[in-house]
């Protein structure tokens, strides 16, 4: 993207845009990868054991990239 064009946001506007995103797709994810793995009630969902992770692990991106520093 061309700062000189569109300019930087400032650092609350990305993180008040992009941690809360990442903080729900975390715990979404953590919640239904611990629900296939029985360890959360009785139920077992092989759907939940492939979506679970993949979107915990898109909200742990999503937080990486929201809190790095730009140089």
């Amino acid at each position: 993207m061309d700062q000189d064009r569109y300019g930087a946001r400032p650092r609350w506007q990305r993180l008040l845009l992009g941690l809360p995103p990442a903080a729900l797709l975390v715990v979404l994810g953590g919640y239904w990868t611990l629900l296939s793995w029985g360890v959360i009630g009785d139920e077992r969902s092989e759907t939940f054991a492939i979506i679970g992770p993949i979107f915990a692990g898109f909200g742990v991106a999503l937080g990486w990239v929201v809190l790095q520093r730009r140089s």
